[in-house]
């Protein structure tokens, strides 16, 4: 292949100068020297008057002026008056403005919303339903485990489990609860179980059950003093009392 490709070569490149030389060889006539000329009359650099080579003028391109040029490109330049380039600088603040004042608006209104809720949590809200009052708890003057629902009902289960220490925090906490919604005393935080009970005491009988329970209470929560049966059922059996000693007969004129 490597050999066929050389002849190739040296064909192309040989062959018209070996016809150019026969056919202007003095030696050379008859048909070779005329097929030698009419092979060269194709040939722009031969000169069939003279049996020669020619010299050929070659025109440059037409746009070699233009090849040593140092021209660089240059971006267009927008001729914006001053006074739109002021409006657009007054429109992009005027936005960015709006748009900080509209997220401080709106976590300025998540927060307030966020501590309102926290607040209404431990706030007294005469409204409530007989039935449950556990949202009074943080109002105590005491820190106390939620229940799952009534206090009271959750003093009882307590009591009926042989826990008669948690059951007197429950059912004190109840007793609390219960003198808020009848107006008798009002949950703040803040105030201590001594304060609570003395604005009762212009209301004797009342003032005397709710010091057996504080005392009682305040032995086992502050003093972790054990409390037996009979000590709680002291507290418990005067329930009954304790109701009928809120209702508005016996509210002093």
């Amino acid at each position: 292949m490597r050999i066929i490709t050389l002849l190739s070569l040296m064909g192309l490149t040989g062959l018209p100068a070996m016809v150019y030389a026969q056919a202007n060889s003095p030696a050379t006539e008859g048909p070779v020297a005329d097929a030698g000329r009419e092979a060269l009359a194709d040939f722009p650099w031969h000169d069939a008057d003279k049996g020669g080579p020619r010299r050929l003028d070659v025109e440059p391109p037409g746009d070699i002026k233009n090849r040593d040029s140092k021209w660089l490109f240059t971006p267009p330049i927008w001729n914006i008056p001053d006074w739109l380039i002021s409006l657009l600088w007054v429109v992009v603040w005027t936005v960015m403005i709006l748009l900080i004042t509209t997220i401080v608006y709106f976590l300025a209104k998540a927060f307030m919303s966020l501590e309102e809720r926290f607040a209404g949590s431990g706030a007294v809200d005469e409204d409530l339903p007989l039935s449950g009052d556990v949202d009074r708890v943080d109002a105590l003057p005491f820190q106390l485990k939620r229940p799952q629902g009534d206090l009271l009902a959750e003093a009882q289960r307590l009591y009926d489990e042989g826990r008669y220490a948690e059951a007197m925090i429950y059912l004190y906490s109840y007793q609390l609860v219960q003198l808020d919604k009848s107006h008798v005393i009002r949950l703040t935080r803040g105030k201590t179980n001594r304060q609570y009970l003395r604005e009762i005491r212009r209301r004797s009988n009342l003032f005397e059950l709710m010091q057996r329970s504080m005392v009682t209470f305040e032995d086992v929560f502050f003093g972790a003093h054990r409390l037996d049966r009979s000590g709680f059922e002291s507290c418990w059996t005067q329930l009954d009392e304790f109701h009928d000693q809120l209702e508005p007969k016996h509210v002093l004129a």
